[in-house]
């Protein structure tokens, strides 16, 4: 059953991919005009990952730009900033057939894949706009089926609001789902009837790194609502289906993770979970509540691209509660569970127009083993030296003006003596000291050699 979903799935090699992406990512900074050829990439990079987890899937809310891959920040990304996000996800299970036609029992494997695609487009340094198309889904309507495209999500991030030296960060979001799938009421994914169901999404965000947030321990909270709007809604979709949505169903979302940096990898944990607060019908195949833990790893090859590996472990129990009614919605399998008791998660995103610094001048911001952080570090490094250059140069200054004043002082005194033969305070040379020291060296108070001495004047009445 479904065997070409496994051979689609058995192309997914992670060697090229890996070639490929550390080719691409050579270099670290980029202008503008090469936002066009990480396109072509992330294209590439979307038929190689062949699925992906999208918003339809266990995440607790539609990600934005910036975020886990199951929680979002409450940071918004830089203004007009555009990042386009592939993420893909699989998960299996092996099953016996119900009708077996010999006495070997006879297995089958069932697939839970998904394919998405995001982009995220920052107006202001407070406001981000995301859109998000779920582009592959297996339903296992009737044994088999597959939505493509599947549901169309719009979402709007508020964030960012905080002080300036502030290291926590709050923000709220809102989301919308539009029905653009054949088939809702799916095994295997959350509960969706296929109407326009709205969201609203609480943030709170720590970080002990104001300027880069990412680059050091960040904490994340998430708290809000999903509002499914199916009242009137017939979730098996056969003509004979009576059981109509009475009351809006309505959950509420929780989760909290956090990341802790290193050089190029990023290691996060999240925990996140759905509890109706208004339950769907019983002939919803999930209208349970579910919880996950979902450890992962977050590297980046380079300050504009980051890669993720995900692997969701179910917390919450298998407790089945959905009534099965022959002729409606029968049962696909007896094992089947109504969440995946493990899922494999996987993306890729790109900053395709993060500009490079002007030529000639320093970066407030370097790349550095495929990370951008702040060059603040080696800054003060810089000015420190630096200011202890100058304070030295100073009193080497100072030394020399005291030297200076003193030499042109003694000077003086030395030009009074040789012209008036007095100081310049009025005194005469035998009330100071008969010798004058200069350099060290002893010179007398008689004019120096080479200096005529004025003759004296004989009287007239003195006779030869």
């Amino acid at each position: 059953m479904k065997q070409y979903q496994v051979e689609r799935a058995g192309r997914i090699k992670f060697g090229p991919l890996h070639q490929l992406i550390i080719c691409s990512h050579r270099r670290l900074i980029i202008m503008r005009r090469q936002a066009y050829p990480k396109i072509v990439l992330a294209l590439l990079l979307a038929l190689l990952l062949g699925g992906g987890r999208t918003a339809s899937s266990q995440a607790l809310f539609p990600v934005g730009g910036r975020g886990l891959s199951s929680l979002n920040a409450a940071w918004v990304q830089d203004r007009g900033q555009f990042t386009l996000k592939l993420t893909g996800a699989s998960f299996y299970k092996t099953a016996p057939k119900r009708q077996s036609t010999g006495r070997t029992p006879e297995f089958i494997t069932f697939w839970d894949v998904q394919s998405g695609l995001a982009a995220n487009f920052s107006v202001s340094r407070r406001l981000e706009l995301s859109l998000k198309q779920t582009i592959y889904q297996d339903t296992h309507h009737d044994g088999k089926g597959a939505n493509l495209p599947d549901d169309l999500f719009l979402t709007a991030k508020f964030g960012s609001y905080g002080g300036l030296r502030s290291r926590v960060k709050v923000g709220f979001m809102t989301a919308a789902r539009f029905p653009l799938a054949r088939q809702h009421n799916v095994i295997l994914e959350p509960y969706s009837a296929g109407g326009v169901e709205l969201g609203l999404l609480g943030l709170f965000s720590y970080s002990k790194d104001v300027l880069l947030p990412e680059n050091a321990f960040n904490l994340h909270l998430n708290l809000g609502m999903w509002h499914y709007n199916d009242t009137g809604k017939y979730l098996i979709g056969a003509e004979a289906d009576t059981f109509a949505v009475l009351n809006p169903s309505r959950a509420l979302l929780w989760g909290a993770g956090f990341a802790i940096p290193s050089h190029e990898f990023d290691f996060t944990v999240e925990v996140f979970g759905r509890n109706f607060m208004v339950r769907p019908p019983e002939t919803a195949y999930s209208r349970e509540d579910f919880a996950y833990v979902a450890p992962g790893v977050m590297y980046h090859p380079a300050h504009w691209a980051t890669l993720n590996v995900n692997l969701d472990f179910r917390l919450s129990n298998d407790k089945e509660t959905t009534r099965y009614l022959p002729g409606l919605n029968n049962q696909v399998n007896p094992e089947l569970p109504s969440y995946p008791s493990w899922r494999l998660r996987f993306g890729a995103r790109f900053a395709l127009n993060r500009p490079a610094p002007p030529p000639g001048q320093k970066p407030l911001f370097v790349s550095a083993n495929g990370r951008l952080t702040t060059a603040h570090k080696t800054l003060e490094k810089q000015l420190n030296e630096e200011r202890k250059k100058t304070e030295t140069a100073e009193e080497d200054l100072a030394k020399i003006r005291d030297d200076r004043k003193r030499m042109e002082t003694m000077l003086s005194r030395l030009r009074s003596l040789l012209v008036y033969g007095k100081n310049p305070d009025g005194r005469s040379p035998a009330s100071t000291d008969s010798t004058a020291t200069v350099n060290g060296d002893a010179a007398k108070s008689e004019p120096p050699t080479g200096i005529a001495k004025p003759e004296e004047k004989k009287p007239e009445n003195d006779q030869p």
